[in-house]
């Protein structure tokens, strides 16, 4: 377990560096403090000239200084090679737990050299990277004096649990106050939930809102560690990083928090990165988290609480709900749903319908029954939206067994609600005869 910090040996990279100190002190591990002399230089024999002899010189001096202050042990490193590439590739050989760097901050004058030497580092690093603008506030709270207070962006999808990890990692050290924050665009989600207008321009409409809340909470859960959880769903018309950068200005975060991807080649130009924008825009500290790589503690077996079963009341979906209930224990619910479309025949009553379908002994059991009636022309879709709005774990439905010419004529439910939903489907096939 080490901190590695690259410094240019300037004012804002000697801020970088008492941050990075602070953060080592707390973890208990080893500081290298690294400076890289440009490869032209280098190259120019300037490894043998005073030139060289006075940069190991101060960085030597600045590795003195702060193991002194810290009580810490800090390595003085001083090497030829590109400054993005070499940090990369010191935090890949040294397994660096954590990569430190300094910024200008967002001053209109300086915002070009935001996107050199740092925002090529985030780039690249396979390792989590803080880019540091306020290092007092890190300082006051590696030393116990307060609680950081964390904003932390992130999609309900794999890349950002990385990111939740390193919020993890930081309560670990000391109290954080958290707040997890989720940029929707309200127009595909009005889409996804199949929730019809009005759409406001400036908020989120109730039944979209609350859908998209508890999904984040059911994919976050519980972040371990001490400090507050809060949780925020914004809507987004345009790009995700403008409105994570604006709401870090309003709210001023001790450190944003956002998952990045590692590009190369020719997509190493950050087209419509989140991280990039969150890096360039927001005006304080920035910790840019891999989500390229995820662990198994990342991928959990996790239990099923919410499953949906969709049935026309027919012999074969009857045999899908018995097997959606088997899916669910105590504290767990099963809808029944029912989708009535133009050229279907429908009950007088639906819903008794669907009632008469619970399974004796379910309550019993702890598992709770839902029922919903709705009115659609076409029963895949509502099916797909009905998954989506309830945040079911899974689709438990029949399969009527059609193949062939059959299926190409007829068309297939299940087939469309296979494809379509963004959450694992069970088809139950029909009885052997």
């Amino acid at each position: 377990m080490t901190v590695l910090c690259a410094t240019d040996l300037s004012p804002y990279a000697h801020g970088a560096a008492r941050a990075a100190a602070a953060i080592a002190k707390r973890m208990g591990a080893p500081l290298k403090l690294l400076h890289v002399v440009d490869e032209i230089g280098a190259e120019q024999d300037f490894l043998n000239t005073t030139v060289y002899d006075n940069l190991r010189s101060l960085v030597d001096n600045e590795a003195a200084s702060l193991a002194r202050e810290f009580g810490i042990e800090v390595e003085p490193i001083v090497t030829p090679g590109f400054a993005d590439e070499t940090a990369v590739a010191v935090a890949d050989d040294t397994h660096a737990s954590l990569l430190v760097v300094g910024s200008l901050g967002r001053r209109k004058q300086h915002r070009w050299l935001v996107g050199s030497v740092a925002e090529r580092i985030v780039q690249g690093s396979s390792t989590p990277v803080l880019v540091v603008r306020d290092a007092a506030r890190i300082e006051a709270w590696a030393r116990g004096e307060r609680s950081l207070k964390v904003m932390v962006g992130v999609e309900v999808s794999p890349s950002s649990r990385p990111a939740l990890r390193f919020v993890e990692s930081l309560r670990a050290m000391g109290p954080c106050d958290v707040t997890v924050v989720m940029v929707a665009w309200p127009q595909a989600e009005h889409a996804r939930l199949g929730v019809p207008p009005p759409m406001p321009l400036d908020s989120l409409n109730p039944g979209i809102k609350g859908p998209l809340l508890r999904d984040l909470h059911d994919f976050v859960g519980t972040l371990s560690g001490p400090g507050t959880t809060s949780f925020e769903v914004r809507p987004g018309w345009g790009r995700v990083d403008t409105h994570l950068a604006s709401r870090a200005t309003d709210t001023d975060p001790d450190v944003v928090v956002v998952g990045t991807h590692r590009r190369a080649g020719i997509a190493r130009v950050w087209h419509g990165s989140v991280s990039r924008g969150v890096l360039m825009d927001a005006p304080g500290n920035v910790a840019c988290v891999p989500g390229d790589a995820l662990s198994v503690d990342d991928t959990a077996i996790r239990r099923m609480q919410r499953v949906l079963v969709p049935t026309d009341f027919s012999p074969l979906a009857d045999a899908a709900v018995v097997v959606a209930y088997g899916l669910v224990g105590a504290g767990g619910m099963v809808r029944l749903l029912h989708v009535q479309t133009a050229d279907t025949v429908s009950t007088a009553r639906p819903d008794l319908e669907l009632k008469a379908r619970t399974p004796r002994g379910a309550a019993e059991l702890g598992i709770a029954t839902e029922l919903e009636v709705v009115v659609h022309e076409s029963a895949a879709i509502a099916i797909v939206t009905a998954a989506a709005r309830m945040g079911a774990d899974a689709i438990v439905m029949a399969s009527h067994g059609r193949s062939g010419i059959s299926k190409a004529v007829l068309g297939s439910q299940t087939e469309r609600v296979v494809r379509d939903a963004r959450r694992p489907v069970l088809v139950v096939p029909p009885p052997s005869t």
